[in-house]
């Protein structure tokens, strides 16, 4: 049930927009159609400037021009674009570490709106194919961490860019199935399980190495993270040490690879002067919207706001959690969120300064969304039990909720915006359509789509149950081995019934 729900709400959000769309997709889609080395790939010619140009079907080169940055304009003029050959200078030549173009050539066809519709499904079914594995092969406390850890915080930005053509859906994919992985083979007795799940964590880390240079830098923290966290067990399991060692080297490999490593130097910006004190203080004082746009953020290229009502509620939702995972501390738990935060916190702003650009600009919060999960994650486990805390049924109905409504919202506005564009504000999104190329109208594809994400997110009660020595707001559910009865032992020392 859970995996329908995934699916369905996959599909929805890769029918949901024209080719084109997402952020930099002119740039991804040439770069798919024309995979390095480009003369053996496509035709090409250099400039008088040295820049290579390849040739590409007008509809993968202008899709975005069209439709870029203007939020009342529909997807209506993609549809009118031909497939006669245009030359086009925005590729792929060595900054990307290249693998993830590579695979996404194999789906092209003739048709280039089918082409990147199915490149968009087959990311969002690899996706879902991990994230199934690994929560499959992991303990039950495990599971519990992945659920409130990873789906509190997937609302929009990261299932957005998981049914995608764009490279970061592989990093978000890859970072938080390299942890998952870690942490499941770390906290797994049955021996089979541990080695699947390091082989899911090398999995992981080879699809984030292969699509962005920052998350093979990404998967180096990670791996360290790893290490301070379950670091008082791998003290007497050192063997256990070398599965976060082979992730923190594809993760090297990756960065080395991708000649986007070479920002740390230079920054973003060709010729920029680096700031000085004053942007470092403008840019600390605007860092908190940067560092919750994985939920605030505008879709496509910035074009598309995300409702209030989307990311107020998961926003506190998600900050109630990791809360709640602090309530439990020693030293190596410290040390792991001190490193991931540092480098969610310190990367950006040194970035910026380095590039003298201020927060909204050139760093993304898509480019540091594979941490949010991990950060989230690791906040939760408390490595004093090697358990999570379990929320109250009352509880994971209001994050359902919050989830639930969200995304449903979220992905209304995404619907509407291509459909019609953002100047029309009917709620049924099947008035007026200017574009839709899905045989699933767009109203039913927005309810499917809903109805999907609300069943993957009844998993917030499924792993709600109640399980041996549970940790709950307020105290610990004891169960009594014979009866199977359950009684919660409050902080005042009483103890009181809990409903099974």
């Amino acid at each position: 049930m859970l995996i329908v729900g995934a699916l369905l709400a996959s599909f929805a959000w890769a029918t949901a927009s024209p080719h084109g769309s997402s952020p930099d997709e002119d740039f991804h889609l040439t770069s798919i159609w024309c995979p390095t080395p480009l003369d053996q790939s496509c035709a090409t010619k250099v400039r008088d400037d040295g820049t290579t140009l390849v040739e590409v079907p007008r509809a993968v080169s202008y899709a975005s021009l069209c439709i870029a940055f203007d939020s009342s304009a529909s997807g209506e003029c993609v549809a009118d674009l031909d497939k006669e050959p245009v030359w086009g200078a925005r590729v792929d030549n060595g900054g990307f570490p290249g693998g993830f173009y590579d695979v996404m050539h194999w789906f092209v066809g003739p048709d280039v709106a089918a082409s990147v519709m199915t490149m968009r499904i087959a990311n969002a079914v690899l996706a879902i194919a991990l994230f199934a594995a690994v929560t499959a092969l992991s303990t039950p406390q495990a599971r519990r961490v992945l659920v409130y850890g990873y789906l509190t915080i997937s609302v929009p930005m990261a299932i957005y860019l998981i049914a995608s053509v764009n490279p970061s859906g592989w990093a978000i994919t890859g970072v938080a199935v390299a942890w998952a992985g870690l942490h499941g083979f770390l906290t797994q007795p049955e021996p089979r399980r541990r080695y699947a799940l390091a082989g899911l964590a090398l999995t992981g880390a080879g699809l984030a190495a292969m699509a962005r240079a920052d998350a093979g830098a990404f998967l180096g923290v990670v791996a360290a993270a790893i290490v301070a966290l379950h670091f008082p067990a791998l003290r007497t399991r050192l063997r256990d040490v070398l599965a976060p060692v082979l992730v923190a080297v594809i993760g090297v490999i990756g960065f080395l690879y991708g000649g986007q490593s070479g920002a740390l130097e230079g920054g973003l910006v060709v010729n920029r002067t680096p700031g000085g004190r004053a942007l470092l203080v403008d840019n600390f004082l605007g860092l908190p919207d940067l560092l919750i746009g994985s939920q605030k953020d505008a879709l496509n290229w910035v074009d598309t706001p995300v409702p209030a009502l989307t990311w107020v509620p998961i926003v506190l939702a998600a900050g109630a959690l990791a809360f709640l995972g602090l309530r439990a501390l020693n030293l190596p738990k410290t040390i792991a969120l001190l490193g991931l935060v540092g480098v969610y916190v310190a990367l950006p702003l040194y970035m910026l300064q380095i590039s003298g650009a201020p927060v909204g600009t050139y760093v993304q919060a898509r480019y540091l969304t594979p941490l949010v999960p991990v950060i989230m994650a690791t906040a939760l486990w408390n490595p004093l039990q090697r358990r999570v805390p379990r929320l109250t049924f009352t509880q994971s109905a209001l994050v359902f909720g919050a989830l639930s409504i969200g995304h449903s919202a979220v992905l209304h506005t995404q619907i509407r915006r291509f459909v019609t564009g953002l100047d029309v504000s009917s709620p049924n999104l099947n008035t007026n359509i200017e574009w839709w190329v899905s045989p699933v109208s767009p109203m039913a594809t927005w309810m499917v789509g809903s109805l999907g994400f609300a069943l993957l997110a009844l998993s917030l009660f499924l792993v709600g149950r109640n399980l041996p020595g549970d940790e709950v707001a307020g105290g610990v559910v004891r169960v009594c081995p014979v009866s199977g009865s359950v009684a919660l032992s409050g902080e005042g020392g009483g103890a009181h019934p809990v409903l099974p």
